[in-house]
């Protein structure tokens, strides 16, 4: 068993949110905690599609992580350090988590929106484009957005087709492109999205675009992501050197 999780520090604007981090190698992560559950949309496996989690978490691990279970690993890796699994919705990376992106916006009707995001590029993917099977490794992009209303479950699905969109948005504006062409990169083989929604305060039924949701979704995943990427570049020429 590790050493306890360390203090909470109430890093948002949003009631009842707090945030830790951890750094332990190649095992660094980072909870995001609410004292009451949240609705959360998540693409992977850990608390995977629409539920009901206090905790949000995502973990870096090494490039070369394989595993033949890893739901069961990750539940290992989170009972080992007192977190509770079954109120945990989880993300894999291996983006360094310390370089993590955030951002928050703020509306005049009351909506908060906050994002965090971790950039790693060794497996860059453009959708549509023919991809090997081999390239299936855990470099990716990982977003987690937190928004303090409340969401119908089709605005949920819609935040997340807004947090893609921002995510390929922010890469191409970087002018990120694929490895083996000059075509513009929209994110990695293996990203992921976890949205999570307080479900008090202003309803929505609606994140695109063109909503005052959608606006703060995509801007602070924007953010984020391009914060997130500079780290990751610099981290790059750094080894480098």
């Amino acid at each position: 068993m590790t050493d306890a999780l360390p203090a909470k520090i109430p890093i948002t604007s949003i009631a009842n949110i707090t945030f830790h981090d951890v750094e332990d190698e190649l095992n660094s992560f980072y909870v995001i905690e609410s004292s009451r559950p949240l609705r959360t949309i998540n693409s992977s496996m850990w608390g995977e599609g629409l539920g009901w989690h206090s905790r949000l978490m995502n973990r870096q691990v090494d490039r070369n992580y394989l595993c033949d279970d890893p739901l069961a690993e990750m539940h290992d890796f989170m009972r080992e350090r007192g977190i509770g699994v079954e109120d945990t919705a989880a993300l894999l990376t291996a983006a360094r988590v310390q370089d993590r992106g955030y951002s928050k916006q703020c509306s005049a009707s009351g909506l908060t929106v906050c994002t965090w995001a971790t950039v790693g590029l060794s497996n860059k993917a453009r959708a549509g484009s023919v991809r090997n099977v081999d390239e299936l490794f855990p470099g990716t992009i990982n977003l987690i957005t937190i928004i303090d209303g409340t969401l119908t479950d089709a605005a949920m699905v819609n935040a997340v087709i807004t947090a893609t969109e921002a995510k390929a948005a922010a890469l191409q504006d970087a002018n990120i492109r694929l490895h083996d062409s000059e075509e513009l990169a929209t994110g990695t083989t293996t990203d992921a999205v976890l949205i999570a929604a307080t479900q008090k305060g202003p309803s929505y039924r609606y994140a695109g675009t063109a909503t005052q949701l959608g606006y703060c979704i995509g801007k602070t995943v924007y953010d984020a992501v391009q914060f997130s990427l500079k780290c990751y570049e610099a981290w790059q020429q750094s080894k480098r050197n």
